[in-house]
């Protein structure tokens, strides 16, 4: 929309003035652009190394407990680099934004913004547990920007592996279950996990942690809200395991909107429920694995690893 002088300060303006008054505006839009440039570009002179965070976020404020744990965690982990947060749900992003004025961005905009300002040399930091569907969108991210050359491109942008990928995290993870959850075990008791499942193939992850707790920790039992295994075979598990009492936690991030209602929830179909009616004593625990400083600590190590040496 253009801004005539005239009306803003009158028709009556002596021409000198005028001529005054349009150097002066042009200048102000100058500088004005100017500064914003300043502001908003980086100088690609100078290795500019920085590190994006990325969950799928969550609108439970007793889930953002693990988000933070873990952001705070990586921050000691590497002081000198500035941190930055993303949220691949677009759903949770909206309701944050219009519920709470909260804007979190998702990750292609964070990793265009860090470019805007000069990041030359980035490491984005999964929180995901497994390679599943939600990491194969991010993954996608990762490569489209990998794949912009010249001024626009990042020197550097590299993403750290989710947290079970290889042999060695499964051992690692069946460790941090027995120190975590083992006092809950014994011969009359078990502990259920409730894992989210992906229609992606990286589902299996969950058999493979079942198998790897079988060998030394049989009295875990995997299952998923959306995937394989399912309810119905956890609910096999616990007859073919005589136990009479189930511990219920969430082999999750974050202890969101499964934990609270799908797992520990009063409905009819929530987990809880169910193991219940068939005649088990059951309790929960609401408490994300993001919230434990020992999964924060194979958070880092997943970070240095895709980081390199010199970064």
């Amino acid at each position: 929309m253009a801004i005539s002088l005239r009306g803003l300060f009158g028709h009556n303006i002596p021409g000198k003035v005028m001529c005054f008054l349009k150097k002066l505006v042009s200048f102000l839009l100058l500088f004005s652009a100017i500064f914003v440039a300043g502001v908003a570009w980086g100088d690609d002179s100078v290795s500019k190394k920085g590190v994006l965070m990325v969950s799928f976020g969550t609108t439970v404020p007793s889930g953002q407990r693990a988000i933070d744990n873990l952001f705070a965690t990586l921050k000691s982990a590497c002081p000198d680099k500035e941190i930055r947060l993303a949220y691949t749900s677009n759903i949770i992003r909206r309701k944050l934004a219009k519920e709470e004025s909260k804007m979190i961005d998702s990750p292609m905009i964070a990793l265009s913004k860090m470019r805007d300002e000069g990041f030359t040399d980035v490491v984005v930091v999964s929180t995901h547990i497994i390679p599943g569907e939600e990491y194969g969108d991010l993954e996608e991210i990762v490569r489209a920007f990998q794949s912009v050359r010249g001024k626009y491109g990042f020197d550097r942008l590299v993403l750290s592996e989710p947290l079970l990928y290889h042999e060695e995290d499964f051992e690692a993870m069946a460790g941090f279950l027995d120190r975590t959850y083992g006092d809950k075990v014994d011969e009359d008791s078990v502990v259920v996990l409730m894992g989210h499942g992906t229609p992606d193939f990286a589902n299996a992850a969950y058999g493979h942690l079942q198998t790897v707790l079988e060998s030394s920790l049989p009295g875990f039992i995997v299952g998923t809200v959306e995937g394989a295994p399912a309810l119905d075979d956890v609910l096999l598990r616990l007859k073919a395991k005589g136990a009479r009492k189930a511990t219920l936690a969430p082999f999750m991030i974050v202890a969101g909107d499964h934990a609270t209602n799908d797992m520990a929830g009063p409905e009819d179909d929530s987990w809880v429920t169910v193991i219940k009616g068939d005649g088990y004593r059951v309790s929960s625990v609401l408490k994300g694995l993001g919230e434990y400083d020992e999964i924060a600590a194979m958070l880092v190590r997943k970070y240095r690893a895709a980081a390199g040496d010199g970064f």
